[in-house]
Protein backbone atom coordinates (compact mmCIF):
# COMPACT_ATOMS: atom_id res chain seq x y z
CA UNK A 1 0.00 0.00 0.00
CA UNK A 2 1.16 3.52 -0.74
CA UNK A 3 -0.27 6.94 0.07
CA UNK A 4 0.01 9.54 -2.71
CA UNK A 5 -0.26 13.28 -2.13
CA UNK A 6 -1.23 15.82 -4.81
CA UNK A 7 -1.09 19.60 -4.43
CA UNK A 8 -3.51 20.27 -7.27
CA UNK A 9 -7.10 19.11 -7.40
CA UNK A 10 -6.94 18.53 -11.15
CA UNK A 11 -4.07 16.06 -10.77
CA UNK A 12 -5.89 14.26 -7.97
CA UNK A 13 -9.09 14.04 -10.00
CA UNK A 14 -7.30 12.76 -13.08
CA UNK A 15 -5.46 10.12 -11.09
CA UNK A 16 -8.72 8.99 -9.51
CA UNK A 17 -10.19 8.58 -12.99
CA UNK A 18 -7.18 6.50 -14.00
CA UNK A 19 -7.55 4.29 -10.94
CA UNK A 20 -11.22 3.71 -11.71
CA UNK A 21 -10.47 2.91 -15.33
CA UNK A 22 -7.74 0.44 -14.33
CA UNK A 23 -10.03 -1.06 -11.65
CA UNK A 24 -7.45 -0.54 -8.92
CA UNK A 25 -8.18 -0.85 -5.19
CA UNK A 26 -7.90 2.54 -3.50
CA UNK A 27 -9.51 4.99 -1.10
CA UNK A 28 -9.56 8.75 -0.53
CA UNK A 29 -7.82 9.93 2.65
CA UNK A 30 -8.45 13.68 2.42
CA UNK A 31 -8.59 16.54 -0.12
CA UNK A 32 -5.00 15.97 -1.17
CA UNK A 33 -4.22 12.33 -0.51
CA UNK A 34 -5.41 8.91 -1.52
CA UNK A 35 -4.17 5.44 -0.71
CA UNK A 36 -3.67 2.60 -3.15
CA UNK A 37 -4.52 -0.66 -1.41
CA UNK A 38 -3.13 -3.24 -3.82
CA UNK A 39 0.53 -4.14 -4.25
CA UNK A 40 1.01 -3.44 -7.96
CA UNK A 41 3.76 -0.85 -7.55
CA UNK A 42 4.91 -1.15 -11.17
CA UNK A 43 1.43 -0.26 -12.42
CA UNK A 44 1.22 2.66 -10.02
CA UNK A 45 4.59 3.95 -11.25
CA UNK A 46 3.46 3.60 -14.86
CA UNK A 47 0.24 5.52 -14.20
CA UNK A 48 2.08 8.36 -12.44
CA UNK A 49 4.57 8.61 -15.31
CA UNK A 50 1.82 8.62 -17.94
CA UNK A 51 -0.09 11.35 -16.13
CA UNK A 52 3.03 13.47 -15.71
CA UNK A 53 3.70 13.19 -19.44
CA UNK A 54 0.12 14.01 -20.47
CA UNK A 55 -0.55 16.86 -18.05
CA UNK A 56 2.84 18.52 -17.62
CA UNK A 57 5.37 17.41 -20.20
CA UNK A 58 3.28 17.30 -23.39
CA UNK A 59 2.20 20.99 -23.26
CA UNK A 60 5.82 21.98 -22.64
CA UNK A 61 7.00 19.89 -25.61
CA UNK A 62 4.43 21.64 -27.80
CA UNK A 63 5.72 25.01 -26.57
CA UNK A 64 9.28 24.04 -27.55
CA UNK A 65 8.11 22.90 -30.99
CA UNK A 66 6.40 26.24 -31.58
CA UNK A 67 8.87 28.65 -30.01
CA UNK A 68 12.18 26.99 -30.87
CA UNK A 69 11.45 24.97 -34.02
CA UNK A 70 8.60 27.09 -35.42
CA UNK A 71 6.21 24.22 -35.97
CA UNK A 72 2.61 25.32 -36.29
CA UNK A 73 1.00 22.52 -38.26
CA UNK A 74 -1.16 20.46 -35.89
CA UNK A 75 -0.62 17.16 -37.72
CA UNK A 76 3.15 17.60 -37.86
CA UNK A 77 3.34 18.36 -34.16
CA UNK A 78 1.17 15.35 -33.35
CA UNK A 79 3.46 13.11 -35.40
CA UNK A 80 6.50 14.39 -33.50
CA UNK A 81 4.73 14.00 -30.16
CA UNK A 82 3.87 10.40 -31.01
CA UNK A 83 7.59 9.67 -31.27
CA UNK A 84 8.16 11.50 -27.97
CA UNK A 85 5.50 9.38 -26.27
CA UNK A 86 7.06 6.19 -27.67
CA UNK A 87 10.46 7.23 -26.32
CA UNK A 88 9.23 8.13 -22.84
CA UNK A 89 6.32 5.77 -22.22
CA UNK A 90 7.08 2.55 -24.12
CA UNK A 91 9.96 0.18 -24.70
CA UNK A 92 9.87 0.84 -28.45
CA UNK A 93 13.47 2.08 -28.32
CA UNK A 94 14.79 -0.32 -25.69
CA UNK A 95 17.60 -1.42 -28.03
CA UNK A 96 18.71 2.16 -28.75
CA UNK A 97 20.71 3.13 -25.69
CA UNK A 98 20.75 6.92 -26.09
CA UNK A 99 16.94 6.90 -26.53
CA UNK A 100 16.03 4.31 -23.90
CA UNK A 101 18.09 6.33 -21.42
CA UNK A 102 15.61 9.19 -21.79
CA UNK A 103 12.78 6.96 -20.62
CA UNK A 104 14.85 5.55 -17.76
CA UNK A 105 15.71 9.08 -16.63
CA UNK A 106 12.06 10.14 -16.43
CA UNK A 107 10.92 6.89 -14.84
CA UNK A 108 13.30 7.18 -11.91
CA UNK A 109 11.44 10.24 -10.64
CA UNK A 110 8.02 8.54 -10.67
CA UNK A 111 8.88 5.04 -9.51
CA UNK A 112 7.12 3.76 -6.42
CA UNK A 113 9.35 1.24 -4.65
CA UNK A 114 7.81 -1.90 -3.08
CA UNK A 115 8.74 -0.75 0.43
CA UNK A 116 7.65 2.85 -0.12
CA UNK A 117 4.62 3.99 1.89
CA UNK A 118 4.37 7.64 0.78
CA UNK A 119 4.80 9.38 -2.58
CA UNK A 120 4.59 13.17 -2.93
CA UNK A 121 3.71 13.72 -6.59
CA UNK A 122 4.33 17.45 -6.84
CA UNK A 123 7.61 17.21 -4.98
CA UNK A 124 8.80 14.64 -7.50
CA UNK A 125 7.74 16.91 -10.35
CA UNK A 126 9.75 19.74 -8.85
CA UNK A 127 12.82 17.53 -8.45
CA UNK A 128 12.45 16.31 -12.02
CA UNK A 129 12.40 19.80 -13.52
CA UNK A 130 15.26 20.84 -11.26
CA UNK A 131 17.51 17.90 -12.13
CA UNK A 132 16.33 16.65 -15.51
CA UNK A 133 14.73 19.63 -17.22
CA UNK A 134 17.27 19.19 -20.03
CA UNK A 135 15.34 16.08 -21.08
CA UNK A 136 12.56 18.13 -22.70
CA UNK A 137 14.70 19.71 -25.41
CA UNK A 138 16.55 16.44 -25.93
CA UNK A 139 13.30 14.52 -26.46
CA UNK A 140 11.99 17.12 -28.90
CA UNK A 141 15.21 17.07 -30.93
CA UNK A 142 15.33 13.27 -31.01
CA UNK A 143 11.63 13.05 -31.94
CA UNK A 144 12.09 15.46 -34.84
CA UNK A 145 15.02 13.34 -36.05
CA UNK A 146 12.92 10.18 -35.84
CA UNK A 147 10.10 11.81 -37.80
CA UNK A 148 12.50 12.92 -40.54
CA UNK A 149 14.02 9.44 -40.72
CA UNK A 150 10.55 7.95 -40.99
CA UNK A 151 9.69 10.34 -43.83
CA UNK A 152 12.90 9.42 -45.69
CA UNK A 153 12.17 5.74 -45.13
CA UNK A 154 8.65 6.10 -46.55
CA UNK A 155 9.97 7.88 -49.64
CA UNK A 156 12.56 5.17 -50.20
CA UNK A 157 10.04 2.43 -49.53
CA UNK A 158 7.75 3.86 -52.18
CA UNK A 159 10.64 3.86 -54.67
CA UNK A 160 11.17 0.14 -53.98
CA UNK A 161 7.45 -0.55 -54.41
CA UNK A 162 7.54 1.28 -57.71
CA UNK A 163 10.62 -0.69 -58.73
CA UNK A 164 9.08 -4.13 -58.14
CA UNK A 165 5.76 -2.95 -59.57
CA UNK A 166 7.17 -1.77 -62.91
CA UNK A 167 9.74 -4.51 -63.53
CA UNK A 168 8.82 -7.75 -65.27
CA UNK A 169 7.53 -10.15 -62.69
CA UNK A 170 9.44 -13.34 -62.01
CA UNK A 171 8.28 -16.79 -60.88
CA UNK A 172 6.17 -17.86 -57.95
CA UNK A 173 8.58 -18.47 -55.07
CA UNK A 174 8.28 -20.58 -51.94
CA UNK A 175 10.31 -19.46 -48.92
CA UNK A 176 11.12 -21.47 -45.83
CA UNK A 177 11.96 -18.87 -43.17
CA UNK A 178 13.81 -20.09 -40.10
CA UNK A 179 15.83 -18.13 -37.51
CA UNK A 180 15.98 -14.99 -39.61
CA UNK A 181 17.12 -16.74 -42.77
CA UNK A 182 15.16 -17.71 -45.88
CA UNK A 183 15.60 -20.61 -48.28
CA UNK A 184 14.07 -19.65 -51.62
CA UNK A 185 12.59 -22.17 -54.04
CA UNK A 186 11.25 -21.78 -57.56
CA UNK A 187 7.68 -23.01 -58.00
CA UNK A 188 9.08 -26.07 -59.82
CA UNK A 189 11.04 -27.04 -56.70
CA UNK A 190 14.42 -25.69 -57.77
CA UNK A 191 16.42 -24.38 -54.81
CA UNK A 192 18.21 -21.10 -55.42
CA UNK A 193 21.76 -21.40 -54.15
CA UNK A 194 23.61 -18.42 -52.70
CA UNK A 195 25.80 -18.32 -55.79
CA UNK A 196 22.76 -18.11 -58.08
CA UNK A 197 21.16 -15.39 -56.00
CA UNK A 198 24.39 -13.40 -55.81
CA UNK A 199 24.64 -13.46 -59.61
CA UNK A 200 21.06 -12.25 -59.95
CA UNK A 201 21.64 -9.49 -57.40
CA UNK A 202 24.67 -8.25 -59.35
CA UNK A 203 22.40 -7.95 -62.40
CA UNK A 204 19.85 -5.91 -60.46
CA UNK A 205 20.16 -2.13 -60.98
CA UNK A 206 19.21 -0.98 -57.53
CA UNK A 207 21.06 0.02 -54.35
CA UNK A 208 19.15 -0.76 -51.17
CA UNK A 209 21.27 1.36 -48.86
CA UNK A 210 18.31 2.00 -46.54
CA UNK A 211 18.37 -1.69 -45.58
CA UNK A 212 22.12 -2.00 -45.23
CA UNK A 213 21.97 -4.45 -42.33
CA UNK A 214 19.59 -6.76 -44.15
CA UNK A 215 20.80 -6.14 -47.68
CA UNK A 216 21.80 -9.74 -48.33
CA UNK A 217 18.41 -10.97 -47.18
CA UNK A 218 16.29 -8.50 -49.16
CA UNK A 219 18.35 -8.25 -52.34
CA UNK A 220 17.47 -11.73 -53.70
CA UNK A 221 13.76 -10.92 -53.59
CA UNK A 222 14.27 -7.62 -55.38
CA UNK A 223 16.40 -9.39 -57.97
CA UNK A 224 13.91 -12.23 -58.53
CA UNK A 225 10.87 -9.94 -58.25
CA UNK A 226 8.50 -12.91 -57.78
CA UNK A 227 4.94 -12.55 -58.98
CA UNK A 228 4.04 -14.07 -55.61
CA UNK A 229 6.01 -15.02 -52.51
CA UNK A 230 4.64 -17.77 -50.27
CA UNK A 231 6.46 -17.65 -46.94
CA UNK A 232 6.40 -20.43 -44.37
CA UNK A 233 7.75 -18.55 -41.31
CA UNK A 234 8.74 -19.54 -37.82
CA UNK A 235 8.34 -15.89 -36.81
CA UNK A 236 6.31 -13.56 -38.99
CA UNK A 237 7.35 -10.54 -36.92
CA UNK A 238 10.92 -10.86 -38.21
CA UNK A 239 12.02 -7.35 -39.31
CA UNK A 240 13.15 -8.64 -42.71
CA UNK A 241 9.74 -10.21 -43.39
CA UNK A 242 8.03 -7.00 -42.34
CA UNK A 243 10.23 -5.07 -44.78
CA UNK A 244 9.36 -7.55 -47.54
CA UNK A 245 5.66 -7.15 -46.78
CA UNK A 246 6.01 -3.38 -47.01
CA UNK A 247 7.67 -3.72 -50.41
CA UNK A 248 5.67 -6.50 -52.07
CA UNK A 249 2.39 -5.88 -50.29
CA UNK A 250 -0.30 -8.41 -51.31
CA UNK A 251 2.18 -10.37 -53.42
CA UNK A 252 3.67 -11.77 -50.21
CA UNK A 253 1.54 -14.30 -48.33
CA UNK A 254 2.31 -15.93 -44.97
CA UNK A 255 1.41 -19.63 -44.83
CA UNK A 256 0.68 -21.15 -41.41
CA UNK A 257 -0.01 -24.68 -40.23
CA UNK A 258 1.00 -26.23 -43.54
CA UNK A 259 4.00 -28.37 -44.37
CA UNK A 260 6.57 -26.70 -46.59
CA UNK A 261 6.04 -28.27 -50.04
CA UNK A 262 9.74 -28.97 -50.61
CA UNK A 263 10.46 -30.12 -47.07
CA UNK A 264 12.35 -33.21 -48.18
CA UNK A 265 14.74 -30.98 -50.11
CA UNK A 266 15.68 -28.74 -47.15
Amino acid sequence: MVKIKFDHELDLTMFKDKLIKEQRMWRVLDDQKLEILDQDHDKTSQMLTQMFYSVDLKPMLIEILINQYFYYDFDEMNAILSFAAQMLLTDQYRDVTFLSDLRATMQQYFTVDPDQSFFYYDKQKHIFFEQAGWLLEEVVARSIDEKKQEERYQVFLESLREYVRTRDKGPLCFVKWRNGEGDIYHENGHYYTKEELNRKVLETPIHIYQFAQNEQKLSPFLALNPRQILVYPDNETDPVLISLQNIFDERLVMIHNHTFPFENQT
